[in-house]
């Protein structure tokens, strides 16, 4: 059975002015190694609305895309964006918004969205994108898990793959890189052996920087350890132990270890991936403010008045460590394969057996090194496996949501201190606003209660609207306009396939438009539009049209979004009768194609007309 995806960060927004925006941080968070719920491209059918507020609640973060006027609608107590934000202020997740140029406060908001105007946010800024991403990580509460950040880095999973596909397709030698023939092993010229040296110094110094934490790291799990096992050691003892190894995490000096410029530019023409040697800094830098947090998270995995038994904590404790000892064996693969190029063991000589005998933590020595990468993929799956089960059995053994909340209150208890404040300061603040375990699980059975009443509802509407054969097209056709309001798109579907049949013979432009609609329907998740008018004939006596194609679906007209006939007449108003004016329709990308892509149509003012159908149902 496929897991479900558990989410990171929530994306909201407005489709009219917020879409593209939302879209390309889905983009490069997920890139990042974040889970990202981005609408229904995440959720799809049924699923949308009725998960919609379990996956806000299970989101560390919420960010809002404030388009110009996106908060306009919600004095509308029905709105999507406002039923949003007011389950994330409620939930208590970290409401980011990112505010767009041209976007200010209305005067008046909903006194249960209120609070959003006083959240630190962010301007957006694609001039200095980087930085507007850096700046915007800086807000962020959520870490992607150990397994995604190192599955979207190349020390992860995706190395394998990258190299089979340039096996397979031959790609080193059709860009004149890597291997040029079985004579010729590298590195096999002097610049080639420079740079292979600078590489291993670059390697070589990030794995001790690692090897460091990890040494701090192990100080922690034994401290904890020797606590458990002995009920008269000293809690203050534990607790002073935790914070020197943490005070040393913190000082490291992490910017020894980042990528020369001449490095850099000197992997982008050889055999080594600049990208995979890049990901191993910047895993550093995840691994060690890991260590950080899991210092946190162990005083109150050790902390015997929580509700704990000791029999629990030892697991807990046990199950850490052994994904801690996965964790470093996943390292020891990812340098492994991204040295795989190298093929000459004189150019190895001294990092096999000079270096990495150094190496106490990262189980990475001269006679376990692999040329096989099957290999090392293999023993990478089964690491992740172990460090999976771990991580399940830790979750059955606190609760999910005790998990939550002590994971939350230990990331808490670290920005406050990082702020200033003391760490008893810390503790005592965290527990008058975090709230206890109980009141979590009573929040998340109201949750529930209300998943169960919006399905029922959603079962009345299924029941309600199901097409019966004694329904004209018109009918059926209103009907699959209400289940696609809905969000379930597959009951629509349904009824599209009915109001194909009623039209069978009647309609001649069905068999074109017919299949459009459902193109339509199957890319929102994709295109974010779930909206629009489709041209559905042409003016009578006319065969076709300059500009319009049948099945073409209309989503702004004269630079203004239409989602139905009276947006559609209003945007055309004052439109002079000898004039061309702008309108953007979704077009599928090639014929015969399934993927849909926007393009932009001069239409005369006083040229032929077509027919129209709305894709989006108008609610009073």
């Amino acid at each position: 059975m496929k897991k479900r995806i558990k989410y990171d960060i929530f994306i909201s927004y407005r489709r009219d002015g917020g879409e593209s925006t939302a879209k390309i941080l889905r983009d490069k968070l997920s890139e990042l190694g974040y889970q990202v719920f981005f609408d229904v491209e995440s959720l799809r059918s049924g699923d949308f609305n009725t998960k919609l507020y379990s996956v806000i609640e299970e989101c560390e973060d919420f960010l809002l895309i404030l388009s110009p006027g996106a908060l306009n609608r919600c004095q509308n107590e029905d709105d999507w964006v406002r039923l949003e934000i007011e389950h994330a202020l409620k939930s208590g997740k970290n409401v980011i918004p990112v505010m767009l140029r041209g976007f200010s406060f209305p005067e008046k908001l909903p006194d249960s969205i209120e609070p959003l105007r006083y959240k630190n946010g962010v301007e957006s800024n694609y001039q200095f994108f980087d930085a507007f991403i850096e700046k915007l990580r800086l807000f962020l509460r959520s870490k992607p898990a150990i397994s995604r950040r190192m599955r979207n880095r190349p020390l992860g999973k995706g190395i394998l793959a990258a190299f089979l596909a340039m096996a397979l397709l031959g790609a080193a030698a059709a860009v004149g890189i890597g291997r040029l023939g079985a004579d010729r092993a590298y590195p096999a010229t002097k610049a080639e052996e420079n740079l292979t040296g600078n590489l291993l110094y670059y390697v070589q110094t990030n794995a001790l920087l690692m090897e460091t934490a990890a040494e701090y790291m192990d100080q922690v799990y034994k401290a904890c350890g020797r606590y458990l096992e002995n009920s008269a050691a000293s809690r203050e003892g534990l607790l002073s132990e935790l914070e020197q190894n943490r005070r040393l995490l913190y000082s490291m000096n992490l910017e020894s270890g980042a990528m020369p410029q001449e490095l850099k530019a000197g992997l982008a023409e050889s055999p080594f991936s600049q990208a995979d040697a890049q990901a191993m800094h910047d895993y550093l830098e995840q691994f060690c403010q890991k260590c950080i947090s899991n210092t946190y998270f162990m005083e109150y995995v050790t902390d015997p008045e929580t509700y704990l038994d000791q029999t629990v904590r030892e697991d807990v404790l046990a199950n850490y460590q052994e994904m801690f000892r996965e964790e470093l064996k996943v390292i020891a693969y990812g340098i492994n394969e991204l040295l795989l190029p190298v093929e000459k063991e004189e150019a190895l000589e001294g990092f096999k057996h000079d270096f990495l005998p150094q190496l106490y933590f990262i189980p990475l020595q001269a006679a376990s090194w692999s040329m096989d990468q099957a290999a090392l993929a293999s023993a990478e799956e089964n690491s992740w496996n172990v460090m999976e089960r771990c991580i399940s059995q830790v979750t059955v053994q606190v609760g999910e949501e005790n998990m939550k909340l002590m994971e939350s209150k230990a990331r808490l208890v670290e920005e406050l201190t990082a702020q200033g404040l003391s760490h008893e300061e810390a503790e005592v603040r965290v527990e008058s606003l975090s709230g206890s375990s109980g009141q979590i699980a009573e929040q998340r059975a109201q949750l529930e209660d209300a998943e169960r009443q919006l399905e029922e509802k959603l079962n009345e509407a299924r029941e309600k609207f199901a097409p019966q054969e004694s329904d004209d097209p018109d009918l059926v056709w209103g009907k699959m306009l209400r289940f696609l309001n809905l969000g379930l798109y597959d009951e629509a579907l349904s009824c599209l396939d009915v109001y194909r049949e009623k039209v069978r013979g009647q309609d001649e432009y069905a068999q074109e438009y017919v299949p459009a609609v459902r193109r339509f329907i199957e890319n929102i998740g994709s295109t974010g539009i779930d909206y629009g008018l489709m041209v559905v004939a042409y003016e009578p006596g006319q065969t076709s049209h300059e500009q319009y194609q049948i099945g073409d679906v209309v989503i702004a007209v004269n630079g203004q979004t239409v989602h139905n006939y009276e947006e559609y007449s209003q945007a055309k108003e004052g439109i002079s009768g000898e004039a061309e004016y702008p309108v953007v329709v979704l077009r599928a990308s090639r014929e015969g194609g399934s993927e849909l892509k926007e393009q932009e149509l001069m239409i005369p003012a006083d040229g032929p007309r077509v027919q129209i159908r709305e894709l989006s149902e108008q609610i009073d």
